[in-house]
């Protein structure tokens, strides 16, 4: 299928395929960008869902911050009238990967899930996701305008990890049992302490480092609570640089799609408009990225 490209999102992960120190490695030269929306332009033959002017979103391996674009069908999803384009470039990778990692840790209403980089892009996806499947929500995160950010997503308790006792805090919130799920995207040095206020027989899910250190993990507390570690990498779903597997979750990550398309577009989810930067200015897009200065999504736009 042949994409008029209207945005394409900025990520941390993207500012690490461009500097050659992602886990999947880019074929030199290569055009950035892994996610868009748009309108459909052209389909291929065999493709009967999707016509000419549907608005959709999409996952596609590379190549997104260009005017159009071309990906399998596999990985476009249809965007409903009621969801503007801005705002449904922000549900396919980080709503897609909060709601595929949640449901591998098991969230279910009456637990108590703790997100970090809780005003990320997708820190603020897992808030609302993890809300949505009746979860109560405690936002991680480093400064006051980013936990109200998560508050306003449908956090219950935010705590400051810049300044706050962080043990001490989650501890105090779940009275003294500790975080059933922890969802965290950030790594580094606050690993551990994750560790220490995850419940016993609790869970987590490691999804990326954006604190640019991967942590050494002590194995020791993990055995003596009974925890569970889960590594999600969403890549392995959409079948990123795989076209042999892109196939095999297609359908289930499809109705997934489908699910969180139509609760945004029942104002059920709250996609916070992203910030917005000519393609031209690609460059202070990424630095707001790397620099952790935003707060949702960063995109850029050719129109």
């Amino acid at each position: 299928m042949r994409i008029e490209v209207h945005f394409a999102s900025v990520s941390y992960a993207i500012s690490l395929m461009v500097a050659g120190k992602y886990q999947r490695k880019m074929a030199l030269p290569f055009i950035p960008g892994t996610e868009v929306s748009g309108y459909v332009l052209e389909c291929g033959e065999e493709v009967s869902e999707f016509q000419p002017g549907d608005p959709v979103a999409a996952i596609l391996d590379s190549g997104a911050f260009g005017e159009e674009v071309v990906v399998d069908p596999a990985t476009v999803y249809r965007v409903p009238e009621g969801v503007p384009l801005v705002q449904a470039v922000a549900i396919p990778l980080s709503f897609g990967t909060a709601a595929t990692a949640l449901a591998r840790g098991g969230v279910a209403p009456g637990k108590t899930v703790l997100v970090t980089g809780a005003a990320g892009a997708l820190g603020l996806a897992a808030v609302q996701v993890a809300r949505l499947r009746g979860a109560t929500v405690i936002a991680a995160a480093s400064s006051q305008p980013k936990l109200e950010a998560a508050l306003a997503a449908g956090a219950t308790h935010a705590i400051d990890y810049s300044t706050d006792n962080f043990i001490d805090s989650v501890k105090s919130l779940t009275g003294g049992k500790g975080a059933d799920l922890v969802f965290d995207p950030v790594g580094g040095e606050l690993f551990e302490q994750l560790i220490r206020c995850t419940a016993i027989e609790g869970s987590m899910l490691s999804l990326g480092f954006a604190s640019g250190d991967i942590p050494s993990v002590p194995v020791n507390l993990l055995l003596v609570k009974n925890i569970s570690l889960f590594g999600v990498n969403f890549s392995e779903y959409i079948g990123w640089g795989k076209r042999d597997r892109r196939y095999e979750f297609a359908l289930q990550i499809k109705e997934m799609m489908a699910w969180l398309f139509k609760e945004a577009d029942d104002n059920n989810l709250t996609i916070k408009q992203p910030e917005v930067y000519a393609l031209t200015d690609f460059g202070a897009a990424i630095d707001c990225v790397i620099g952790r200065r935003s707060i949702g999504k960063v995109v850029i736009t050719t129109k």
